[in-house]
């Protein structure tokens, strides 16, 4: 007959069982904390983020006065007026002056949405060539000079508008990212002490587009200072600046189709509205 177990032997068992079972548990957790990887070493002397936000513009405190070319490639007196005249002026003033060609008629491959708003704001009739000088036409004043002439006649009228007061300040910086896309940081400040309502724009620009340009005879020429299109849309973004006010904006300007980024620089420009969705040219600046 088997002897059966007694009361101390089955409390023996169960605490030799017992024990067998915590020395596993704490063996197991021993090998888990083991066997747990360590999270990598940062090493500090290196940055994590290579990533830099564009500097805050410094404001340029100068005023340039609007040369402004209403132009097509299809119209012929463009080709053998209009073009070669305006070059020759802003080529000759250069910074001391804001040149923005606009291209506006008979379905030119130039035009976008940022040129007809242009068009839309500023011209009241529609012949082609135009010359401005800020808000004046003078196109037919000079229409019978040379290239020359006509030249000197429109630098003498830039230089008339020189000392105007310039309104607003502006800068910009701009940095070309891998993606093709641009990071732009732009300031606009309020040179008033009074509180004033502007629009700004910030237009791409890229030069050396050869085109077929219309004139005596077509022919084909490289066309600089093309818009590529503004980055608010319409004419710009509307703020009411308080006295002396500055405003600072960070973006990412996208190219247009057919733009090649890394030929592309920036014109900025404030804008007043005259009411009735007209507008008047306030300060211009070129950033190349």
């Amino acid at each position: 007959m088997a002897e059966q177990p007694t009361t101390v032997g089955i409390l023996q068992h169960q605490l030799s069982v017992m024990k067998k079972t915590f020395f596993l548990s704490v063996l197991f957790i021993f090998v888990l904390v083991a066997c747990k990887e360590e999270p990598p070493k940062v090493d500090k002397t290196d940055p994590v983020d290579t990533k830099t936000e564009l500097e805050e513009p410094a404001v340029d405190t100068k005023y340039r006065p609007f040369l402004h070319l209403f132009t097509s490639i299809h119209c012929g007196g463009c080709g053998r007026f209009g073009i070669p005249v305006s070059e020759k002026v802003a080529d000759e003033m250069m910074d001391s002056i804001f040149m923005l060609p606009t291209h506006f008629k008979y379905n030119d491959v130039f035009i976008n949405n940022s040129t007809l708003a242009i068009e839309k704001a500023l011209v009241v009739t529609y012949h082609s060539p135009q010359l401005w000088v800020n808000k004046k036409e003078h196109t037919y004043d000079i229409i019978n000079f040379s290239h020359e002439k006509a030249a000197e006649y429109l630098k003498t009228e830039l230089r008339k508008e020189l000392s105007t007061d310039p309104g607003v300040h502006m800068g910009l910086n701009y940095k070309l990212k891998e993606n093709g896309r641009i990071d732009v940081a732009l300031a606009i400040e309020n040179a008033g002490n009074d509180s004033v309502t502007y629009y700004y724009e910030v237009y791409g620009m890229e030069d050396g587009l050869n085109e077929v340009q219309a004139g005596n005879t077509p022919y084909r020429r490289d066309h600089d200072r093309v818009n590529r299109g503004g980055h608010f849309g319409e004419m710009g973004k509307m703020h009411t600046f308080t006295a002396n006010e500055k405003v600072v904006e960070r973006f990412e300007y996208i190219p247009c189709l057919g733009c090649t980024p890394e030929n592309l620089y920036f014109a900025v420009v404030t804008w007043k509205s005259l009411g009735n969705g007209r507008f008047a040219y306030v300060n211009g600046k070129v950033v190349r």
